[in-house]
């Protein structure tokens, strides 16, 4: 309904809407975008005068906030717990024995569905096994000289190097028993 009275004005009034506008309300136009477009130009209480300023502020804004986030997280690494030295030389041994471990079972274990289900499910394993080593050293890390954590880690450290050691041996010695049977 809205849009036939909308109609009917117009086809009343067509003659209106015909006629071109003065040359004055043209200038008038021009004028008032020229005032409106004058007023965007001109800074209202703004604290910056010149582009120079405004961006030499905004780089030393950047620089302060990127130093004393450096300083921040600079702390929170010192903050972090350290491991004991022997438990370093205990961590590395295992992982060095484990790391060599996996690349021997990756260049030996044959392409097989089966070896491979059996390597996703140990990888599995050893992501569990890691996270709770992980959490271990943070423990560790508050607690400094508890026995009963280290050995725990250790023991942790352990398993993940026996279960390696037993996928080697499931995939590369049965491997190799039926490369010297054929």
């Amino acid at each position: 309904m809205g849009l036939n009275n909308l109609e009917n004005k117009i086809r009343e009034n067509k003659m209106f809407f015909d006629e071109e506008p003065s040359v004055d309300h043209l200038e008038k136009f021009q004028a008032r975008l020229d005032k409106i477009e004058n007023s965007k130009n001109i800074h209202h209480g703004f604290l910056f005068t010149s582009n120079k300023t405004f961006v030499l502020a905004a780089s030393v804004t950047i620089f302060l906030l990127i130093a004393i986030f450096a300083l921040l997280e600079s702390s929170d690494i010192e903050a972090q717990p350290q491991l004991s030295e022997e438990l370093m030389h205990v961590k590395m041994y295992y992982s060095s024995q484990t790391n060599s471990k996996i690349e021997e079972i990756k260049n030996c274990a044959t392409k097989t569905t089966e070896n491979e289900m059996l390597f996703e499910t140990a990888e599995n394993r050893l992501y569990k096994l890691d996270n709770n080593t992980l959490i271990l050293e943070d423990k560790l890390g508050q607690a400094k000289g508890n026995k009963q954590l280290e050995s725990a880690y250790i023991q942790s450290l352990k398993a993940k190097s026996e279960v390696v050691n037993q996928i080697y041996a499931q995939l590369c010695e049965n491997n190799t028993n039926n490369i010297i049977t054929q």
